[in-house]
């Protein structure tokens, strides 16, 4: 199971997270969304985005439990973004809670993104142009699989969580590292091949708000504590846009013509396309998946508003910073911060265009007047929703007004081609539609009638009493003034389009088969009373001459005659 993974039976065919995905790595199976690892960059915004909550993140809660009961030390690496996260909650106390909850040391990741400032600073100072930031996971995946030839662009410098983490075993090699922050791709960060075995987890905000609530702790109660260590000036600031540069003491002058700060996947994207065609020359791009920064990630849940995270972000950064000293204090000979970044391209072979056609003919676009273009599907235009059915990430069917226009002419042939007559009436009993099968019974075929009252042409009060009660109701009615038409009339409520559908079953033919079986039934008892009488006057004769009573013939004759009437027979 990857990063983020999706609960099928909640998954309901929205196609909601394919429109937001920036990258389209979902793939919809059978009506159900589900994640592809080998494509997704974990920015996180499909579950944010989920209507049914039906896109669930890995949960590493149980792990880092397992890891407090060891003998070895583990210490907590908490990104500074908290003081947003924990809204009603002093930064103090949040390190109480987690000392509670087992950690041995709670340290601040800031000390690892002080470092890497510095480093983006230094690899500056060569000389170097065109620089993209590493620190944000997500942006690395972009990088490595949307835009693998701009991989020389990236700043070869490990994230703050990880330079953290090297800096906590330089000071003991025991030292097992746990992060929490507001990232999903931090999950995936930890298992990359060229960083693997720095982090023992990553925690997200609502993981750690999950396990204080299991554990019953009320932090609001709990005494504050001071970290074990800090060693930060200005990256505090990092979850904020322009904390990179503000960290490595470069130009933040929104003006500046050399430094820009990138938020939000789609701008990247856009940025790096004209970086590659050549358009653009910067020296350091500071770029970050999440718009306005790591204050605004997939699982920072806050009752603040974004503005009111960034204020306290910026708060807790300057009203801190007096309290800062060096890191060389603490750390005299700091571990490398380098790393490399693989590519994994993620490859679309060209769609041929035969295939691009006859795909798209499964949807009923011939030409290209057809193709809507509405992005319902989840894809920009009908060509970029074919291509996906192609390599097997979408299914045709996923065309909404194709699929609709396809249901709504089929029900209609249906209502059209119905022996019963429909009506539907509006809550003033007004028509709305009236099939053709209805029209032919009423003779109103050829008339005009939408629009008007239905009492204008027969009885309406099956209608008036669904309208009161909303329950349906099924009568047998006769309409003497329609050729003597006898129907079976079903009333509906419709909730959602409020109105009442109305289904004639003609029953006149019935009734003049029941009426024809009555009188032969009739005929058949006055015949068979004829030939009764006939046999009681023979065989009173015949009783006479032999001198015996006729009382039990009679009997006999009697219930025969009950029999016929379909009267009930005793033996009495």
């Amino acid at each position: 199971m990857g990063i983020i993974s999706t609960v099928r039976t909640s998954c309901r065919d929205c196609y909601k997270c394919v429109r937001h995905c920036p990258v389209k790595a979902i793939r919809i199976s059978f009506g159900h969304a589900e994640v592809v690892d080998e494509r997704c960059i974990q920015d996180g915004r499909c579950v944010l985005v989920c209507p049914q909550g039906a896109k669930k993140v890995s949960n590493d809660i149980q792990k880092v439990k397992t890891l407090l009961q060891g003998e070895q030390k583990v210490v907590a690496s908490l990104a500074p973004s908290f003081v947003a996260a924990f809204a009603d909650i002093r930064p103090g106390q949040v390190v109480s809670a987690l000392k509670k909850l087992g950690f041995a040391a709670v340290r601040e990741t800031a000390e690892g993104a002080e470092w890497v400032a510095r480093e983006h600073a230094r690899i500056l100072e060569e000389g170097r142009v065109n620089l993209i930031s590493s620190s944000c996971p997500a942006i690395n995946n972009l990088i490595r699989r949307y835009f693998p030839e701009q991989i020389e662009n990236l700043a070869p410098v490990v994230s703050p969580m990880v330079a953290h983490a090297r800096l906590l075993r330089q000071e003991n090699p025991e030292n097992k590292v746990v992060f929490i922050g507001p990232c999903i791709a931090k999950k995936g960060e930890v298992g990359e091949a060229e960083v693997a075995g720095e982090v023992e987890a990553a925690l997200t905000f609502e993981e750690l708000k999950e396990w204080l609530r299991e554990s019953g702790l009320d932090v609001s109660t709990l005494p504050e504590e001071e970290f074990d260590f800090s060693s930060v000036d200005w990256a505090r600031s990092f979850p904020v846009e322009g904390g990179l540069l503000r960290s490595a003491s470069l130009d933040t002058d929104l003006l500046s013509s050399d430094l820009i700060v990138i938020t939000g996947v789609e701008k990247a994207k856009q940025f790096l396309r004209e970086l590659q065609d050549g358009k653009v020359r910067f020296r350091l791009i500071e770029m970050m998946a999440c718009e306005g920064g790591c204050i605004d990630g997939p699982v920072l849940r806050s009752s603040l508003s974004f503005y009111e995270r960034r204020n306290r972000v910026i708060a807790y950064t300057t009203g801190h910073r007096g309290k800062a000293f060096t890191a060389t204090q603490k750390v005299l000979d700091p571990p490398s911060f380098a790393r490399t970044f693989l590519p994994q391209p993620v490859v679309n072979p060209p769609v041929p265009e035969e295939e691009m056609r006859r795909i798209l003919s499964l949807t009923g676009k011939f030409s290209s007047q057809d193709e809507l273009n509405c992005g319902a599907c989840g894809y920009d235009t009908c060509r970029e929703k074919a291509a996906a059915v192609y390599y097997g990430m979408a299914e045709a069917e996923m065309c909404i007004p194709f699929m609709r226009a396809k249901a709504e002419s089929f029900s209609s042939f249906l209502i059209a081609v119905t022996p019963n007559g429909i009506v539907l009436l509006d809550e003033n009993l007004r028509i709305v539609d009236i099939n053709p099968a209805l029209r032919k019974m009423l003779e109103l075929t050829g008339k005009l009638v939408i629009g008007k009252r239905i009492d204008e042409f027969l009885d309406s009060s099956p209608f008036v009493e669904v309208l009161r009660t909303k329950k349906a109701v099924t009568k047998d009615i006769h309409y003497p003034q329609y050729h003597d038409l006898f129907a079976q009339v079903s009333v509906f409520y419709l909730e959602k389009p409020q109105l009442l559908m109305g289904v004639f079953v003609d029953l006149t033919k019935e009734k003049e088969r029941e009426e024809l079986m009555e009188r032969m039934r009739e005929k058949t008892l006055e015949k068979a009373q004829q030939v009764i009488n006939n046999q009681m006057r023979v065989a009173q004769e015949i009783a006479s001459l032999l001198g015996e009573t006729t009382a039990e013939t009679k009997v006999l004759l009697g219930k025969l005659m009950k029999i016929l009437r379909g009267e009930e027979v005793t033996d009495e």
